[in-house]
């Protein structure tokens, strides 16, 4: 009998009583009802919380990009439909159009790629020609769908992907947290209560308004552990393996299996730091696949197409840089970069990207552990190295330019943790199902979600390079060379009180993007500045349709209650497993 069935709760309560066959018939049938249930409705419920997160991203979005990176990502978009290229092409017509300083793009590219300075021969004009740049294709290419959407609508394709790329990643990611904390808990409520954390009271919130690759990365490596799981748990009962197993179960198995080990492959592709996750990966489905689990197959076909992904990825490599390891970085990808250690501080408590800070529901990680340790110890395993190996690996970034080496530079929080947030997200929900009669416990986790929806809604009503904007204009921090270290670690300036004061002080409705046009500060004018808030919707279109948006998600929230029965009570501890106990009567 495999380990992993024997171990649910679920199973220990049937194998338990595998003597007395009144029990396991009853338990059989109620099982079999349960689980009807919770399947043949869960595509409703699926469909219900992909809709609720994406107009809650859609609402709250800016409809534009970052200020530099993912501009660049989008010019290449721009160059694959317009131009065919997979190169950023000096030519498309929206860097004209934004007054990008595609010079320093090119040059700087130029010089990662062949360590060479093209204007070492004092030559000032850069030959602008198509280059292959550092920012990931597969963004670049998820956003060629939406890019002929706009061409087919007549609309700017910079609003229709500022709007829809990210907001749908990471709506996604809700669904996936959402699904995975079911296979776990086996409650609707709690699942919905982790999704509503990742999706509104983390920091990964005001990236909807972006373009930047972390909610990808972040979609693909929750995608891989999830299928991984599911390869485990292929299932659905979760009965003893004996009682309702069938011939499909084996090939369920090897198909999971090979999705997450296309996910993994492909978080590659979104971003080559998610190579550092793979040998976790690897020794968890090595151990609970091949071992405990005795399904060799399953466990191959997880390794032939991770293989086959990452072989492509060195391909697509090769065929850029000419070679099959690098992905653009030249020697910014090597270790010798990782010789700083104030980022292990810094993304932990720091007032400027610290995890704790913009993401409050995470003080409770440590009780987290606990009680996934409690629950599933090869899940708490995999979760925790891939927190820990990002955590090393952004906090020793220096290459000579802290903090902006390991907080993501101009960035809301601590952007290169965003790929960890769902598995911290997921760590912290196996706290729901021992909430039982902890008042104090439940009051703790209602006041850390209302403090992290709090705090992500001013970086989402004002755009963050807005709020560094108010820094340097009203606080006076231009004047000092170190504005930024000051940011990120004096808490007068953290960009949380940065962006309460520009609310406060309706600073964004002052600003005149046209001034800033021809000089270092052009990127002002891709926000929304004067409109007071970066909301598009509210901007383009006014209150009327902001309240309308607002009150359709309400009644899709009022569905989404009404079908998980949070209705009824929130958080009261009623997983499923607290209803099995009549089958030991």
């Amino acid at each position: 009998m495999s380990e992993n069935h024997i171990k649910h709760p679920i199973d220990s309560i049937l194998c338990n009583n595998f003597n007395d066959q009144k029990a396991l018939i009853r338990g059989k049938f109620f099982l079999r009802h349960i689980f009807m249930v919770h399947t043949e409705n869960n595509k409703k419920l699926i469909g219900l919380i992909f809709a609720f997160f994406f107009l809650i991203n859609i609402a709250s979005s800016g409809g534009h990009f970052d200020w530099w990176d993912g501009m660049e990502a989008f010019f290449v978009t721009e160059s694959m439909v317009l131009k065919h290229t997979a190169k950023l092409d000096p030519s498309v017509p929206s860097i004209a159009k934004l007054n990008f300083d595609i010079n320093y793009t090119v040059n700087t590219n130029k010089i990662l790629q062949t360590k060479e300075n093209p204007n070492n021969n004092n030559n000032t004009e850069v030959l602008l020609e198509p280059v292959y740049t550092v920012r990931s294709l597969m963004l670049s290419a998820a956003a060629v769908p939406f890019y002929y959407a706009a061409m087919l609508l007549s609309v700017s394709p910079i609003a229709i992907i500022g709007l829809f790329v990210n907001s749908l990643f990471i709506s996604l990611t809700c669904v996936v947290i959402f699904c995975f904390s079911l296979e776990l808990n086996r409650s609707k409520k709690i699942s919905l209560a982790s999704s509503v954390i990742f999706g509104v009271c983390s920091f990964v919130w005001p990236y909807n308004t972006t373009f930047w690759v972390q909610p990808l990365q972040a979609l693909t490596l929750i995608l891989s552990a999830f299928f991984i799981f599911k390869s485990l748990h292929y299932n659905q009962s979760f009965i003893c393996h004996y009682i309702l197993s069938n011939s499909n179960d084996k090939r369920k198995g090897h198909y999971f299996a090979s999705l997450g080990g296309l996910f993994l492959g492909l978080s590659v592709f979104a971003h080559p730091t998610s190579i550092i996750v793979i040998p976790g990966f690897l020794v968890y489905s090595f151990i609970f696949i091949q071992r405990r689990n005795k399904n060799t197959k399953a466990f191959f076909s997880f390794l032939i197409v991770l293989g086959i992904v990452l072989f492509l990825a060195g391909a697509v490599n090769y065929a850029r840089f000419g070679t099959f390891t690098e992905f653009g970085y030249g020697s910014f990808s090597s270790l010798a970069m990782h010789d700083g250690w104030r980022g292990l501080i810094g993304l932990i408590i720091s007032p400027g990207a610290g995890l704790l800070i913009f993401f409050p529901m995470a003080i409770l990680l440590p009780l987290g552990f606990k009680y996934m340790y409690n629950q599933n110890k090869g899940l708490l395993f995999l979760f925790a190295f891939i927190i820990i190996i990002h955590w090393i690996y952004v906090g020793t970034l220096s290459f000579n330019f802290e903090p902006f080496s390991w907080s993501g530079g101009v960035a809301w929080g601590p952007r290169y943790f965003i790929p960890i947030l769902p598995f911290v997200t997921l760590i912290i929900g196996s706290i729901f199902t021992n909430l039982g009669k902890k008042i104090f416990l439940k009051a703790l986790v209602v006041s850390l979600g209302v403090a992290g929806f709090t705090i992500n809604l001013f970086g989402t009503l004002i755009w963050d390079q807005y709020g560094i904007m108010y820094g340097w204009q009203r606080e006076g921090l231009a004047a000092y060379p170190n504005s930024l270290d000051m940011m990120t670690w004096n808490p007068i300036h953290s960009p949380i009180i940065l962006h309460v004061k520009a609310f406060i002080d309706n600073y964004v409705s002052g600003i005149q993007p046209d001034i800033y046009i021809n000089t270092s500060w052009n990127w002002v004018a891709y926000g929304l500045a004067p409109c007071s808030v970066d909301l598009y919707v509210f901007c383009k279109f006014g209150i009327t349709s902001i309240v309308a948006l607002i009150g359709f998600t309400s009644f899709i929230a009022f569905l989404l209650m009404k079908e998980t029965g949070l209705s009824k009570g929130i958080l009261k501890g009623n997983s499923l497993f607290d209803k099995m106990r009549f089958i030991k009567r």
